[in-house]
């Protein structure tokens, strides 16, 4: 009986493996598919280089399309009034609303210091970026951490003295193409 079932057994595979041909349209396709996934690699590994560049540079703007708060509260804000600036010593951070007028003049809070800490870690498998730097401005000692994707993606985490946490959501731009106005700081 053991026998049997391991004879019919070894039919079923071998009918399986015998019905298993070379298709030449499914060799292309997957030739096809390798291809693109090379060419995305290939098309991460230069944005994610061109990144890495632009932190080392310490010139680049944070520009956020959402702020959220330590409950989870998500809202989408204007690129140009709500960023993160980083100019090689300095650092602006900037909250800010279309309408009302706030500390700095555009519905928010603008707080310029010097950066008195930084730290970059990069990750070259995952293809990503960790900024941590600590600002000291008017307002007090900001803690602000980036984590920043290869296409530029990026979530910046700001604690300071006060309790609580923002976070901004965006994507990095170059300092002199950055299209932010900055307001009045404290």
């Amino acid at each position: 009986m053991k026998t049997i079932a391991i004879i019919i057994t070894a039919l079923f595979a071998t009918t399986g493996l015998s019905a298993q041909e070379n298709n030449p349209k499914q060799l292309a396709g997957e030739t096809q598919k390798n291809e693109k996934k090379e060419q995305r690699d290939t098309l991460l590994s230069s944005q994610f280089n061109e990144t890495t560049a632009l932190v080392n540079s310490m010139q680049f703007t944070l520009e956020a399309d959402y702020l959220s708060n330590q409950y989870g509260y998500r809202r989408f804000v204007s690129p140009t009034l709500n960023f993160i600036i980083v100019d090689s010593t300095t650092s602006v951070i900037q909250t800010g609303r279309n309408v009302g007028i706030g500390y700095n003049g555009v519905g928010g809070i603008t707080a310029k210091g010097n950066i008195s800490s930084w730290k970059v870690q990069t990750n070259i498998k995952k293809k990503n970026t960790t900024v941590e730097m600590n600002v000291l401005t008017n307002t007090g000692f900001l803690n602000v951490v980036m984590n920043i994707s290869a296409t530029g993606k990026t979530t910046a985490t700001l604690t300071g003295n006060w309790p609580g946490r923002l976070v901004y959501d965006g994507h990095l731009v170059p300092l002199d193409k950055s299209l932010t106005f900055q307001g009045s700081s404290l």
